[in-house]
């Protein structure tokens, strides 16, 4: 297993339309299981605000995507697929523990689709351009090694 420190959670919301939104994120940790399925756990310290967001999700049982930055907040945000297992109420904010499995970053060779692909996430000025000349870039060095 492999830990990480969270630094960054966006979820996305499907309330008519789809759109990505920026949690406001106290603490969290990132936890690679190694166990061949590509599992995660995910643990996040944010405010009691999203906790009937979060609270409909385990209900139902049903996945949700979160798009996870993880040790630096220049690094790209990672779309995770993820269900949620527990939330625990603190004082002033709610604990919440997701199990779910990180989604291929490769992006096609397609310049448009990387964009569109990106701006998705919520991407936008500076960390937009730097994400596309890091998807780019990936692109570039899977085409030279094949």
């Amino acid at each position: 297993m492999k830990t990480f420190k969270l630094v960054g959670l966006k979820i996305e919301r499907n309330e008519g339309k789809k759109r990505i939104e920026e949690v406001t994120l106290v603490d969290g940790l990132v936890i690679n299981k190694d166990d061949g399925e590509n599992s995660w756990l995910i643990e996040a310290l944010i405010p009691s605000s999203y906790q009937s967001f979060f609270e409909n999700y385990v209900q139902s049982e049903q996945e949700t995507r979160l798009f996870i930055t993880i040790s630096k907040k220049s690094n790209s945000p990672a779309p995770v697929i993820v269900r949620v297992k527990s939330i625990t109420e603190l004082d002033k904010n709610i604990s919440i523990l997701l199990e779910g499995r990180m989604l291929s970053r490769r992006f096609t060779h397609d310049p448009r689709e990387l964009l569109s692909n990106l701006m998705s996430q919520g991407l936008t000025g500076e960390t937009l351009l730097q994400a596309f000349r890091t998807g780019i870039h990936e692109t570039k060095k899977d085409e030279a090694s094949s």
